[in-house]
């Protein structure tokens, strides 16, 4: 009995500690537990529900394949002049190095690139607002859906927005720093990723770069002359690993190595202007940075800041310019809007805690047009899962389920977020728990579609094809003729075959060699020619093996 009364004395004495534990530290342990919460999120990722998008996962994890392979990671693998500079596959190329040619391992650095993000975003909005606008800052960003899709992503592009925020994180640094020494490595740095943000991403980052001269040239021209030059003696250092590409290109291909990325880059800039392109503009922005940004378009013209923000050169000047750079170009895709987030994000932060009304009707204007977006929103939403129900069924891939609890949970909190926006008995308008409500779910919810393939997996189809067990045999010891193949599907299987071959005849196919085709009806016209048996089919993917004597 003494033991048992013991014992229990004990087990209440513990409990009583832990209690306190937690009451006394609750301030670091629930800000910790929800940071955790939210790394896992990036993190936990079922490898075997995802697939690469066709053409351009397909065709990066491709090209970073065949930097590896080269052992020289300046010179082009490829056989004609490239458009881009090899940084766009470096860190991919790494990653397969690293761990393999599993999806994961090429989207990881575009995982690990955007949570990085995040930090700097925060350390950014450090030096224009305060600690509560810059952690807002962060979740925004994290919620916005072009965010979340493109950092589980197989491209370069998360890399070179990474490249940007250091530039200008480490230049605000190095203005804010009052040793010489902290400056100078600052600005050093600074002119580095500069170099590294053309290296990654090509030409493409002139785009930013022009955006941000007017807030660069503007501090520089008021430091001294070192100052000035630890800066370019970044840029031209952090230029070598371009300059070596360069020149490798030369090498190979002539002056056309050098003309090819310029030549790109003319295209996607220069060229007949695409009125599609304005009005779809408006659209995309509403439905990817869903609920930011149609939050701060109200913000900006209904409401004035009672705070004055730091480097408005950097927050106004640099998206704006950047902006009118990219409606201005002939081709224009969503990923090229990307490196503007953080900062349409950091503005979100700061609007969102220092607004006053700027007309009597601001206030009645703003509830009303949130409440109806977002009843709209429900709408369509519900209205998507009634009309395309077939669809959902089919694309889910056997996770139907956390289709439609999570589509609920959104609508949910879509709706539930209304009742900030009224003065009422329990409540009050507060626009800060209105975004809280909405943009934590929504977070949730995204990251789980996509992690478990539900989302950014449109190839799985195909990926179950090649795993199956008949055709995995084959494939693993045979070489593949690829005839008749769409040509998405062609980019994919050329990644996940290396070995495999793509033929427009069948002159060179053997007896009992293997074919892959896409479309059964295109072998008609050999018919009497050659005869095939079919191994496996698996939607419309099928794999034959040539029988004709």
């Amino acid at each position: 009995m003494r033991n048992i009364r013991s014992k229990s004395i004990n087990y209440e004495d513990n409990k009583l500690r832990l209690l306190n534990f937690l009451s006394n530290n609750k301030t670091t342990i629930i800000p910790f537990l929800f940071i955790f919460s939210y790394v896992l999120l990036y993190f936990l990722i079922d490898s075997s529900t995802q697939s690469l998008v066709a053409h351009d996962e397909g065709l990066y994890a491709r090209r970073a394949r065949l930097l590896l392979e080269s052992q020289n990671w300046f010179a082009s693998p490829f056989s004609s002049p490239h458009h881009k500079t090899l940084g766009s596959y470096w860190f991919i190329a790494l990653s397969i190095k690293l761990f393999g040619n599993s999806e994961i391992a090429l989207r990881l650095p575009s995982i690990l690139a955007s949570f990085l993000c995040l930090i700097i975003t925060y350390l950014i909005a450090l030096h224009i607002t305060n600690k509560k606008s810059a952690f807002i800052s962060v979740l925004s960003l994290s919620s916005m859906p072009l965010w979340i899709q493109y950092s589980r992503y197989t491209s370069p592009d998360i890399t070179f927005v990474l490249s940007i925020l250091l530039v200008i994180w480490l230049f605000l640094r190095s203005l804010a720093a009052t040793d010489n020494r902290k400056q100078y490595i600052y600005i050093f740095s600074s002119g580095i990723f500069i170099s590294t943000a053309f290296f990654i991403r090509s030409y493409m980052a002139l785009v930013p770069l022009i955006g941000l001269s007017p807030f660069i040239l503007y501090h520089l021209l008021r430091k001294k002359f070192i100052f000035k030059s630890f800066f370019f003696i970044g840029i031209l250092i952090g230029s070598i690993p371009t300059i070596f590409n360069l020149y490798f290109s030369y090498q190979k291909f002539g002056i056309t190595g050098i003309t090819s990325l310029f030549d790109f880059a003319r295209k996607q800039a220069i060229g007949g202007f695409d009125f599609n392109n304005l009005i779809l503009t408006p659209l995309n922005y509403l439905y990817l940075t869903f609920p930011i940004g149609i939050i701060i378009i109200l913000l900006v013209l209904l409401t004035f800041s009672k705070h004055k923000i730091n480097y408005p050169f950097l927050i106004y000047g640099f998206p704006l310019l950047s902006l009118s750079i990219l409606l201005c170009m002939s081709t224009s895709y969503p990923h090229y809007y990307l490196f503007l987030l953080p900062f349409l994000s950091i503005l979100f932060g700061h609007k969102i805690f220092s607004y006053s009304f700027r007309f009597t009707e601001s206030k009645n204007i703003i509830k009303y047009t949130l409440s109806l977006f977002l009843i709209l929103t429900s709408c369509i939403i519900l209205s998507a899962f009634l009309y395309y129900k077939h669809s959902f069924i089919e694309y889910s891939y056997g996770n139907l389920i956390l289709v439609y609890i999570f589509s609920i949970v959104l609508i949910l909190s879509y709706i539930s977020s209304i009742r900030f926006l009224y003065d009422t008995q329990y409540f009050r308008f507060d626009l800060i728990k209105f975004f809280s409500n909405i943009v934590i779910t929504q977070f949730i919810s995204l990251s789980f579609l996509y992690n478990f393939g539900v989302l950014g997996n449109p190839n799985n189809k195909t990926k179950k094809f090649l795993k199956d067990e008949a055709v995995s045999n084959i494939i693993n010891s045979n070489t593949i003729y690829l005839f008749s193949v769409d040509s998405k599907i062609q980019t994919l299987l050329s990644y996940y075959l290396p070995s495999s071959t793509v033929v427009q005849s069948f002159s060179n196919i053997r007896v009992y060699d293997y074919v892959i085709t896409t479309d059964i009806n295109s072998l008609i016209r050999f018919k009497g020619e050659r005869v095939f048996k079919r191994i496996k089919t698996i939607d419309n993917h099928f794999l034959l093996m040539n029988i004709s004597k």
